[in-house]
């Protein structure tokens, strides 16, 4: 597909803030955009890092496979971002394997154009570093809560943080969040299983800290939920 770059939300990802928009809409016009329904695989562990991929709309999730087939989930990505920064900088295959959870719009950028990009853009090696010490910090902090915390715990660790900027910080009595994902994925996103993850949810409501309606979850109690966040 010819790529499009009247309408790109490069602006908007974190990688590329602050850039000119002259720069921005060169960097678009190198790029190739490419539409996945959902379920579909775009790039697997293993594969040649060879760009980097702009989500611009819907949801990927990034995991990797065991032996025996099992996905452990390591992230679920909302537009806008940008995903396979690592596989750019050292050439290695692909890490993990990435999936359209939801229809997505991705705008592929060749590696060789993001190198000359970092090259010359000194805001863009800028934020790079952050995106990479980003990960890690995410990533350890993922795998505290794995250890740390039940399933409970994590759960209401997601929801106290998709609700305000840290569990239980500023969110008030009544805060709707809406989980955007079946509870299977959000089970798989927390490392646990629906039918484990929907007790937990049920025990939230039946403390009268929550209220599910559908999609959606009612905060009536975070600060006790925070207590269950640690």
């Amino acid at each position: 597909m010819a790529a499009e770059t009247g309408n790109h939300r490069l602006g908007e990802v974190a990688l590329f803030a602050g850039l000119p928009a002259a720069v921005l809409d060169e960097v678009a016009g190198l790029g190739r955009v490419r539409r996945f329904p959902a379920g579909q695989v775009l790039f697997s562990e293993g594969d040649p890092g060879d760009a980097l991929a702009v989500l611009e709309a819907g949801v990927l999730r990034v995991g990797r496979y065991a032996a025996a087939g099992e996905e452990a989930v390591l992230a679920v990505v909302e537009a806008p971002a940008a995903l396979g920064e690592l596989a750019l900088l050292d050439g290695r295959p692909r890490g993990a394997t990435v999936t359209a959870q939801r229809a997505v719009t991705v705008r592929f950028v060749p590696r060789s154009a993001f190198l000359a990009l970092l090259r010359r853009e000194p805001a863009v090696a800028e934020a790079l570093l952050a995106t990479l010490a980003g990960m890690v910090r995410a990533a350890n902090e993922r795998h505290a809560d794995v250890l740390g915390l039940d399933v409970p715990g994590r759960l209401a660790k997601w929801l106290l943080g998709r609700a305000g900027p840290s569990p239980g910080a500023g969110v008030p009595r009544g805060a709707v969040v809406a989980l955007g994902r079946t509870q299977g994925e959000l089970a798989a996103e927390l490392g646990t299983t629906r039918s484990t993850l929907n007790r937990a949810l049920q025990g939230f409501a039946e403390q009268g800290l929550v209220a599910v309606n559908g999609d959606r979850v009612t905060l009536r109690d975070p600060a006790a939920l925070a207590m269950y966040a640690g």
